[in-house]
């Protein structure tokens, strides 16, 4: 009888002691399992996000940065560049007139490219495709070809509401067209050049002003206009060689 009891207690204890080592090695592979999956989903997974995070934010980077350039928020210089006569074009919409009304060519002025404008008389302005409010406008330009008038324009919607400086001969005049009614707030004579005028006008606010170079020859004031394009309205005939145009945003003054 007290073997038999011994012979119990002693396939007792190998029995727990083969199930606690049965239940080790299986929880020891489900361990392993489970962390050669884990090492498998990060490595291909994490890699992946990062590249789609990356490719995102370059995106979003380069669409500020489209966007900051299209608003208006930066000085923009125009010349007629590599394109030639296909930059007005690509550079400029026409909101009167056409191509055909000015004839663009590129000729040299002075050892320099520059684009030429042959106007047949009929009414033509051609303007940047961006909107701006508060700006500042220079254009280089040779009128000693052209008879007529010559307009820097702003806050255009089309050509029966528009801000301008205009030019013809030794005259300037500053004003808006509202509704296609003219308004003038200055008018003045300045000193004509026989080759390069440099005209520059600007809106900051409720005031305009209107230069040659760096003088001041006209102001005036007026309430702001909506946003609107900017360019150039050529009335008259003959030829009008333009250098460069540049724009510059204003604050309100």
């Amino acid at each position: 009888m007290k073997h038999i009891k011994i012979m119990i207690v002693l396939l007792s204890a190998i029995l727990v002691v083969s199930c606690s080592q049965g239940e080790k090695t299986s929880e020891e592979h489900d361990m392993n399992e489970a962390d050669g999956h884990d090492q498998s989903t990060m490595g291909a997974g994490d890699h992946h996000t990062e590249g789609e995070e990356s490719e995102q934010n370059h995106g979003s980077e380069m669409g500020e940065n489209h966007e900051s350039t299209s608003n208006g928020g930066e000085m923009k210089k125009w010349t007629h560049g590599d394109n030639g006569v296909k930059s007005i074009q690509s550079d400029f919409h026409f909101i009167a007139g056409s191509m055909e009304n000015i004839n663009p060519e590129v000729m040299s002025e002075a050892g320099q490219n520059v684009m030429k404008l042959t106007a047949d008389g009929t009414p033509t302005a051609f303007v940047f495709h961006t909107s701006y409010g508060n700006v500042g406008i220079a254009a280089m330009l040779n009128l000693k070809g052209f008879n007529g008038t010559v307009k820097l324009i702003h806050h255009a919607q089309n050509t029966s509401n528009y801000e301008f400086v205009a030019i013809n001969s030794d005259k300037m005049k500053l004003g808006r067209v509202v509704d296609g009614k003219k308004e003038i707030f200055d008018e003045k004579t300045y000193e004509s050049a026989d080759d390069w005028t440099n005209l520059r006008v600007s809106a900051a606010g409720t005031h305009f002003k209107g230069y040659i170079g760096n003088k001041t020859i006209t102001h005036g004031h007026g309430e702001m206009m909506k946003d609107g394009y900017v360019g150039i309205l050529l009335e008259g005939k003959g030829m009008l060689q333009i250098k460069s145009v540049e724009l510059t945003p204003m604050e309100d003054e």
